[in-house]
């Protein structure tokens, strides 16, 4: 097996790519039979998997160190391509979706995958090649900005991972301190995030208009593949989620600044449940931390782990130029995922990993596909594999954290989960408000944003004016600027991945065998269809958010109690 460090990179020809992938969609379009409209298919999987891996090795090589101008210049290639591979995936979709043979087809893709070609082929055009061109360049560009954020202290310049590396978690003091530069260093960008977010939420709405919806929210849906459920399904799921879940979230964090005897709980005391030092993982490396935890979860897990470690497919030291972000890309020409992560050891590392390597395994299970398309699946699902897999270790916490932290590191995961909901519907909601309103000035979406604050998270309190004060929290989370109206995937995964902690809890082997059912249906199914084919309810019915919340309040109870 090749290993990461040893993958050849060549910047792919388009032209050729497009003489290819055109003449392959016109086989399949004009295919005399099924068995010829299958092989037509088949033929494509070559430039397609190459195109994906090439794609996921620059990003790769680009966010490791986007210092790096090799890669810097390779990642604008990309980005100035991808408009002209996203027209001929549409019109593989629209060949496909259209093809004569499509009853025969589906058994062997599934029927979902063609409902998504139906969806996403609404969000393209070639009218709108340039558009997607400038939006790339700009979201590329808040990756490149908050990669090399710094603020002084002393007379010196720290980056944000300087900055963490010295923290003290467990001394308020420290706390309040590294807040304080954190907000300094985004404080210095301010204009700039205010500048690039007015130009994206200019280009999408543009990108909607030139398509014909009256919204770049309708469009986002649409990117986003949701055949499903609609905006006013998501609309009735926030509101549950902050009339039912963020009443137990704040009483949580009143317990909280009551146990730390504080008068005030700042926001950067929020992942502070105890007093005294911050608890953090066994010293050592994650990928030898971790080697043991997934050996004794299960078989897959068992090879999936050593064959990522053996080929060295992951990247989780901490540097200048390194983005501050984590993620598990898929390279299909290997049949191995990539994941990526500024791992700390604090309690939040080791479950960002977790989190990642529940995308890997995914990606692992379904490398023998014969069609890439069903090596993946729709973002809402994708994030039920990854942060239910943060659940499932629990049982081999002791491996990874010192005794006495593993009930905090379950409090605080819990906790964490739980508050998770009403931030991620807040972020939503900011979001289909803007782009229903894209005229809104910078000064509105700081309003916005605190009004949002105020009604789903209303226990939240700044130390201070700054950047945070203002109503511009919002602009620290990547997926606002980067991948609009992905966020609220993980929403409903967060809920699907209480009700996996809570069925684990009780019956260990029927929960991982439902999860392993939602990883073998998820490219062939719908949001609906995946969950119950698994035996989880929505959490779109009524009361699966109560009766959720409602669990997770009772389980911190005992929690709290029990380690207090």
């Amino acid at each position: 097996m090749i290993r990461f460090s040893e993958i050849p990179y060549l910047r792919p020809d388009m032209d050729a790519l497009e003489r290819e992938m055109s003449a392959g969609a016109a086989a399949l379009r004009d295919a005399p039979s099924f068995e010829a409209a299958y092989f037509a298919l088949l033929g494509l999987e070559a430039p397609r998997r190459r195109f994906q891996t090439l794609a996921a090795l620059c990003e790769a090589r680009n966010t490791m160190d986007t210092n790096d101008p090799r890669w810097a210049a390779e990642a604008a290639w990309f980005d100035a391509a991808r408009p002209r591979w996203e027209a001929l995936e549409t019109a593989l979709g629209a060949a496909l979706t259209g093809s004569r043979f499509r009853k025969e087809l589906e058994p062997h893709l599934g029927r979902e995958l063609f409902r998504r070609a139906e969806m996403t082929g609404k969000a393209f055009s070639g009218a709108i090649l340039s558009d997607l061109a400038e939006e790339n360049r700009l979201s590329a560009r808040y990756s490149a900005l908050t990669a090399n954020l710094t603020a002084e202290d002393g007379g010196r310049r720290l980056t944000l991972g300087d900055i963490s590396r010295m923290e003290n978690r467990g001394d308020r003091a420290s706390r309040k301190w590294a807040d304080g530069l954190r907000q300094a260093a985004f404080g210095e960008a301010a204009e700039e995030l205010d500048t690039l977010f007015g130009e994206l939420v200019r280009v999408r709405s543009g990108i909607a208009r030139k398509l014909g919806f009256s919204s770049f929210t309708d469009a986002g849906y649409c990117r986003q593949g949701r055949t499903g459920y609609t905006r006013e399904d998501v609309a009735a799921f926030r509101r549950e989620i902050e009339t039912c879940v963020t009443p137990a979230a704040d009483a949580l964090y009143r317990r909280q600044r009551e146990r730390l005897g504080y008068g005030t709980l700042f926001a950067y005391d929020e992942e502070a449940d105890f007093p005294g030092a911050a608890q953090r993982a066994l010293p050592g490396r994650a990928e030898e931390l971790f080697e043991p935890v997934f050996s004794a979860l299960s078989p897959e897990t068992r090879m999936f782990f050593g064959e990522l470690r053996r080929s060295g497919f992951c990247d989780l030291d901490d540097r200048k130029g390194k983005i501050r972000g984590a993620y598990s890309n898929a390279f299909p020409v290997y049949g191995l995922p990539f994941i990526f992560e500024t791992y700390d050891g604090t309690f939040g590392a080791v479950k960002t990993f977790a989190h990642e390597c529940g995308h890997g395994l995914h990606s692992y299970l379904k490398r023998g596909e014969p069609f890439v398309d069903n090596c993946s699946a729709a973002s809402d699902l994708s994030e039920i594999h990854s942060m239910s897999m943060e659940f499932f270790i629990w049982p081999q916490l002791g491996r990874l954290l010192p005794a006495e932290a593993v009930p905090q590191y379950k409090a605080f995961h819990l906790k964490s989960a739980l508050a998770f909901l009403p931030y991620g519907a807040a972020v939503d909601e900011f979001q289909t408000r803007v782009y229903d309103q894209p005229e809104m000035t910078p000064a509105g979406r700081r309003a916005l944003w605190r009004s949002l604050e105020a009604r789903y998270l209303p226990w939240r309190r700044y130390d201070g004016e700054g950047f945070l004060s203002e109503g511009r929290a919002w602009q620290r989370q990547t997926h606002i600027y980067k991948w609009p109206f992905y966020y609220i995937d993980y929403v409903l995964a967060q809920t699907c991945a209480l009700l996996y902690h809570f069925m684990d809890a009780e019956d260990h082997e029927k929960a991982w065998e439902s999860y392993l059912e939602l990883l073998r249906v998820s490219d062939r199914c719908s949001f609906g269809e995946a969950l119950s084919a698994a035996g989880l309810p929505s959490p779109f019915a009524p009361g699966t958010v109560s009766g959720i919340g409602q669990k997770a309040a009772d389980s911190l109870k005992e929690l709290f109690g029990g380690i207090g």
